[in-house]
């Protein structure tokens, strides 16, 4: 009696490690950047904070709420200037950007599939959304951390919550393009000779080497059964993750529906 009380808070402890809350965003406070700040919106009511320059940033969403972007690069000629912005789901690692040219007008650039001049908001109208508007991190609270394929085409996907955001906390997807179904996890082991992410039935597991490398050995594990898998690289393979898996609806990125 006293070994299966134990057993079960073990077991208790254990899912409640595994099984963490999943992070949200959390505010951004902008009131020092407050008079360095551009509102530009598109025509379809999509909104873009940016502060150009050598410490550029940018925010885009509703007019309610923005996700602050990660901003991976900035040009500047005259008065003409871009900030690149991770897009993950443009094809082979294409960045997005928000530009504004010599002209003075300003343009979303997302690899030419949704590409709009944006307007400049000012006065009353800028000052109420940079007043109202809800500020928050970027809506990407995961990162990929393992995928592989086998020869009939399904995938083998492993994300990480994000260091931004506390890290650890993985979780395991299995499936095919658009139905990759999540499988709960009972125990994770990494040490030198890789990782093992252990599956709530007990007789399925994921074993890995470096995370990311495309030539990792990749081992799919159903009790006697092994199956070895194509390592994929997660960079690479950025579009097939966050657009054709299926595993992430809403990224919060300027390019989001692409």
């Amino acid at each position: 009696m006293r070994a299966r009380w134990l057993a079960c808070l073990f077991a208790m402890g254990l899912s409640s490690s595994l099984a963490a809350a999943e992070p949200k965003p959390v505010a951004v406070d902008t009131k020092p950047i407050r008079d360095e700040l551009l509102v530009l919106q598109d025509a379809g009511g999509g909104t873009y904070v940016v502060r150009p320059g050598k410490d550029a940033r940018a925010f885009y969403g509703t007019a309610k709420v923005l996700h602050e972007q990660v901003v991976i690069g900035r040009s500047a000629n005259g008065d003409a200037w871009g900030i690149t912005i991770w897009a993950p789901r443009i094809a082979e690692l294409r960045p997005g950007s928000i530009d504004r040219k010599a002209d003075g007008t300003f343009q979303k650039h997302c690899d030419g599939k949704d590409d709009p001049l944006l307007s400049q908001l000012t006065g009353d109208k800028a000052k109420a959304i940079l007043d109202k508007a809800q500020f928050l991190s970027t809506a990407m609270v995961r990162r990929p951390h393992l995928l592989g394929r086998d020869d009939s085409g399904v995938y083998y996907y492993v994300d990480v919550i994000a260091k931004q955001y506390g890290g650890k906390g993985y979780r395991v997807f299995v499936g095919k393009k658009g139905a990759m179904k999540e499988l709960p996890l009972t125990d994770v082991a990494s040490d030198s000779a890789g990782e093992v992410f252990a599956t709530k039935s007990g007789d399925l597991r994921l074993v890995g080497g470096p995370a990311g490398a495309p030539a990792a050995k990749v081992t799919w594990i159903r009790g006697e059964k092994r199956t070895d898998l194509i390592g994929l690289d997660l960079d690479v393979n950025s579009r097939l993750i966050f657009r054709d898996l299926g595993v992430y609806k809403f990224t919060g990125t300027i390019c989001d529906n692409i």
